[in-house]
């Protein structure tokens, strides 16, 4: 409801951990509340743009009831442009005190069912960043999702989200810290990488925009150019977005006892 936007702007998009795999520019409060406007517009039951969605289409909450109904994610249903007629991409984000309980497996349950029994909708999509979030891959195979023809990010948000990506990465490059700054820039450096292999940028002006971005201090690290090189190459051969697929034969066959 427009009612949790206060938590999704503070648990989700006001924290730049969870946005770094969706698709948002969300490095300034600004940013972050335009983000979660964006879906709570469109998808919450009461937002200014909802009133025509079909049932299984929306944005959910996912709260603790044994902590005080405590915030804990959203899971989003909508129409992605780029898919098949008649299927629907969902998405998760967990808020990161629930990292690794299970959050994400349970209510893609919960969802799919939501979704087939109130919907004839052929097939249910979920996209990630490839060699960015493996456990998300994990997560995907485990439920039964199956790897699926790969959409682009350009077919599927367009050239002005692919630049609000480029700019919070850009962002995260350059606000790292001396100690463990290793993991964020491995993972600056391949979502950029993905982006060149769009032809956001080139391969070359990519690897200069990162370490450019980087406070002196840890521009100044031994071998930092090559490790973000070999980074951004890893993202530019393996390009963004990876789509799994649920289809509503494989979900009931999977109900099945």
């Amino acid at each position: 409801m427009v009612s949790d936007r206060s938590d999704v702007a503070e648990y989700m998009f006001g924290d730049a951990e969870v946005v770094k795999t969706l698709v948002h520019n969300a490095s300034s409060r600004k940013g972050a509340l335009a983000a979660t406007d964006a879906w709570i517009d469109t998808l919450a039951v009461d937002g200014v743009r909802s009133a025509n969605n079909a049932p299984h289409i929306g944005l959910w909450t996912v709260r603790d009831e044994a902590s005080d109904n405590q915030f804990v994610g959203i899971r989003g249903v909508f129409v992605a442009s780029g898919l098949p007629h008649n299927t629907v991409a969902t998405f998760v984000a967990v808020a990161r005190s629930y990292w690794g309980k299970g959050v994400s497996s349970d209510s893609s349950r919960i969802l799919c069912g939501h979704v087939f029994e109130t919907s004839d909708a052929d097939a249910i999509y979920t996209r990630v960043w490839p060699k960015l979030n493996p456990a998300s891959d994990a997560v995907q195979r485990r439920l039964g999702f199956v790897p699926a023809e790969r959409h682009t990010l350009q077919d599927t948000f367009g050239k002005a989200r692919m630049q609000e990506v480029l700019d919070f990465d850009l962002w995260r490059a350059s606000n790292l810290q001396g100690d463990g700054f290793d993991e964020t820039l491995r993972q600056v450096s391949i979502r950029i990488g993905q982006l060149a292999a769009e032809d956001l940028l080139s391969f070359e002006v990519a690897v200069n925009r990162i370490t450019e971005a980087l406070p002196d201090v840890l521009a100044q690290v031994e071998d930092i150019r090559t490790q973000v090189a070999n980074d951004v190459r890893l993202g530019f051969q393996n390009p963004a977005w990876a789509s799994y697929l649920m289809s509503r034969d494989n979900w009931f066959a999977s109900r099945i006892v």
